[in-house]
């Protein structure tokens, strides 16, 4: 792709989270031409050093981000070699001028919320993860899916609620008065990083106890937190934003037919956005939440790393910022019986 000369306001870091991610990159076809499998079209793809995948523009600003792969799959990017490949991508983010460096899909939870990057990064790079504001997109789609399927008394099961962004999606939710249902590895760990919250909602580190919640925001990819039809309430509503996808879309029909609506969530739209990167979303000004908040946060000088947990206040903030820059929360693609 073209490279601009003029120093990129922020950087976006990502990495491939499946096969049609892969076959983006460049010089990908000839790769394919001369692999004999889908498995050996990947490793030699994943051999690639960290490069600019994209770029992105808001028209009648003179915004411009770009968009840094650290190129190495799901399963990979967990792993010490893939902190590596991160590491290098946020160098050459920072090298090529970026004032702000955010954090895309498992390059977050990889680096501990981004904290391992700053000491490898000039003082003046800002380091975002996306969390906060990831956090009040979520907590706007928990609130759609409960105008859209009405029920007395509703119960929100949050999977993933000890996780970077599920400790300041649930304080977001304790503030709408909702019935909270926290859900993670164990009590004790949710008693501790809830805290005040924790005696106002139901603790579980069972993940069958979805079963009891009218929607269900979804915070985590693990195996071990895989959610299934037959785990839910036929008329449940799901809000998947965990990334990779705790639910592939392919399975988003059998949810359907079980009665339960599903939708991806933590998608927002910022007028004149354009990205030349492909994220395989429905329209040209759509964009992930922690994309958005590394652009917020270019765009409007708000300089302080956020690392880490996500802060309840910060996400306040940006969802104010947002508000006052025109960038909205995509409404839910839900499809009710």
């Amino acid at each position: 792709m073209y490279l601009s000369d003029t120093p990129p306001w922020f950087s976006f870091l990502v990495h491939p989270r499946q096969t049609s991610d892969v076959e983006q990159l460049p010089g990908a076809s000839l790769l394919r031409k001369y692999s004999k499998d889908d498995e050996e079209f990947i490793q030699k793809a994943c051999t690639s050093p960290a490069l600019v995948l994209g770029e992105v523009t808001v028209r009648g600003s003179s915004i411009r981000g770009e968009v840094v792969g650290a190129v190495r799959m799901p399963h990979a990017i967990l792993t010490r070699e893939g902190v590596r490949a991160i590491v290098e991508a946020a160098q050459l983010a920072a090298q090529r001028g970026a004032a702000v460096i955010g954090l895309g899909a498992l390059t977050a939870p990889a680096t501990g919320g981004g904290s391992f990057l700053l000491p490898h990064l000039p003082s003046d790079v800002t380091v975002t993860n996306g969390n906060a504001f990831t956090a009040a997109v979520a907590k706007a789609n928990v609130l759609e899916a409960l105008a859209a399927r009405p029920v007395p008394d509703p119960t929100v099961a949050v999977l993933g609620a000890t996780g970077s962004v599920g400790v300041a999606a649930s304080h977001l939710l304790a503030d709408e008065g909702l019935d909270l249902l926290l859900i993670g590895r164990s009590t004790d760990w949710l008693q501790k990083r809830l805290g005040s919250l924790a005696p106002a909602a139901r603790l579980s580190d069972d993940v069958a106890t979805v079963g009891k919640a009218d929607v269900v925001l979804v915070l985590t990819s693990d195996p071990s937190a895989r959610l299934r039809p037959g785990m839910l309430k036929p008329e449940a509503v799901v809000i998947d934003l965990a990334q990779p996808a705790n639910v592939p879309l392919a399975e988003y029909a059998e949810f359907r037919q079980a009665g339960i609506a599903i939708a991806e969530g933590g998608i927002v739209r910022i007028p004149g956005y354009r990205c030349t990167q492909e994220f395989f979303l429905d329209g040209p000004e759509d964009t992930f939440a922690c994309l958005a908040e590394t652009y917020l946060m270019s765009s409007t000088g708000l300089r302080e790393h956020s690392t880490g947990h996500a802060s309840p206040d910060l996400a306040r903030t940006l969802s104010s910022l947002a508000a006052r820059n025109g960038v909205l929360v995509r409404p839910l693609q839900l499809e009710l019986p």
